[in-house]
């Protein structure tokens, strides 16, 4: 087990989170000074440029909502639930997972320039310690790694540092093209909600988590401010749908669209960093980066090993985390055999078609890692009624050895010597070695590629 990790540490020094265990009443009564402090010493402490380069394809950054941040959703259950998924994937598959350390950004006056009441304040970083526990198993184990990226990038630099000349203009279009789909795309409402302004924003649920959000203020947006006919209908409790002029005075298309584009840009930067292979699981990021690095096939590469989690080992739900990084740790070298047995099959499907698709993900599930699983079954079943049958006639030698011991009169502490006379004590040998083999049962196709994930499911099944 590493050294419990500083972030960890920092937490447990201010009574905030030790181990899992949250102290809330303690988290609500936090000042902003102290808010700002927690936020700043957090992003001191896991400074992406303090970890060595990464060694491999098998070490990974995630985007920052994969790594449980509010970008796409800020419900808490959402961003477990991609913790959680990203969790799964560190304890199965990668050597460490870099994610986004968010608590770092409360060190900034109001959390997204959008929550500034001290209580509020002090109820987000409940709700980011909430969601950065689940993954405390995986820090501690080092697997999972939150870091803080530099405040200050430059996006022609990032973009020609990852793809190449051609790519910050690349990017620049992108970006144009994106404000263009969230105009286009996404209706905007607005209507007063005693004592609150809310803007309901519906579209597609590629540009929006779930279709749509809602954003919540005290004042109405300023851009509206100019048009009281509007804001008069909606404070009588209608719901307004914004014309096009409105929408662009209000600028939310903007918005939404460089939200997307920062989280790219900080991915982006974290893997060149690092380098680190990227983990991501929305469609609209990788079509983004697909268009910046002019390479389709590429952006589809960095994203394939995440699309094996859901598509490969479907059972992984049933088995926590922490108990999956337990099984690691007991069983490494099988680990290590049913990880490259994996990419072997990766690469194997890839050689013969120039794009992957979760098809054929679906294909190696069944054509290789689930042939290899019942194959396990079969083994270990075999290798059970192979050892019964060993057992069992060991059982009538020390039984034949007891019978004669007691036939000749033998008292019992001169049993072993009657068995060696007769030859019986490989026979006894035997039977022993024979009766822990039942229990383990393991021993014979421990060598198998895929006996690692075997464990996995047979530890899923077992507590079912």
């Amino acid at each position: 087990m590493p050294d419990q990790p500083r972030l960890l540490a920092l937490f447990e020094n201010a009574g905030l989170l030790d181990g899992q265990r949250l102290d809330e009443r303690r988290i609500l009564k936090l000042s902003a000074g102290q808010l700002d402090d927690i936020g700043a010493q957090a992003g001191l402490v896991t400074d992406a440029n303090d970890y060595p380069a990464a060694a491999g394809s098998l070490t990974h950054s995630a985007s920052l909502a994969l790594g449980g941040g509010a970008q796409r959703c800020r419900s808490t259950e959402c961003r477990i639930g991609r913790l959680d998924k990203l969790a799964q994937f560190a304890a199965l598959y990668s050597d460490r997972v870099y994610m986004h350390n968010f608590i770092a950004d409360h060190q900034r006056p109001a959390h997204h320039g959008e929550l500034d009441s001290l209580e509020e304040r002090r109820y987000w970083l409940l709700e980011d310690l909430q969601v950065l526990r689940r993954a405390v198993p995986l820090i501690e184990a080092g697997l999972i790694a939150p870091i803080t990226a530099p405040e200050d990038v430059c996006n022609s630099c990032i973009s020609v540092g990852a793809f190449g000349t051609g790519a910050d203009e690349r990017f620049e279009r992108e970006r144009s093209r994106l404000v263009g789909r969230f105009f286009n795309e996404v209706s905007v409402a607005v209507r007063y909600e005693d004592p609150q302004w809310v803007l309901d924003v519906a579209g597609p649920e590629d540009l929006l988590e779930h279709g749509g959000l809602i954003q919540v203020s005290d004042e109405p947006p300023k851009a509206l401010t100019q048009t009281p006919r509007l804001l008069e209908r909606a404070r009588r409790g209608e719901w307004v749908t914004l014309s096009d002029t409105a929408k662009k005075k209000v600028g939310l298309h903007v918005y939404l669209a460089d939200t997307v584009l920062g989280s790219v840009l900080f991915e982006m930067a974290a893997a060149q960093v690092l380098r680190t292979s990227y983990l991501n699981d929305a469609d609209l990021h990788v079509s983004v980066l697909a268009a910046v690095s002019g390479d389709k096939e590429l952006t589809k590469r960095n994203e394939l090993v995440q699309e094996h989690l859901t598509s490969l080992v479907p059972f992984l739900a049933d088995v926590p985390p922490d108990t999956v990084v337990k099984l690691r740790e007991r069983e490494g070298e099988a680990f290590v055999a049913y990880r490259q047995a994996l990419n072997r099959a990766v690469d194997d499907v890839r050689s013969r078609k120039t794009d992957f698709t979760e098809s054929d993900a679906r294909s190696i599930y069944s054509d290789v890692i689930q042939p290899e699983l019942v194959g396990i079954d079969r083994a270990i079943r075999n290798a059970r009624r192979t050892l019964s049958r060993d057992l069992g006639r060991s059982i009538v030698g020390w039984s034949a050895a007891i019978g004669f011991g007691m036939y000749t009169g033998l008292l019992p502490a001169q049993l072993a010597v009657a068995a060696k006379a007769l030859g019986l004590t490989k026979v006894l040998a035997d039977g022993v070695t024979a009766a822990g083999g039942l229990i383990s049962g393991e021993a014979a196709v421990r060598n198998e590629d895929m006996f690692f994930l075997w464990k996995v499911r047979q530890t899923a099944h077992r507590s079912n």
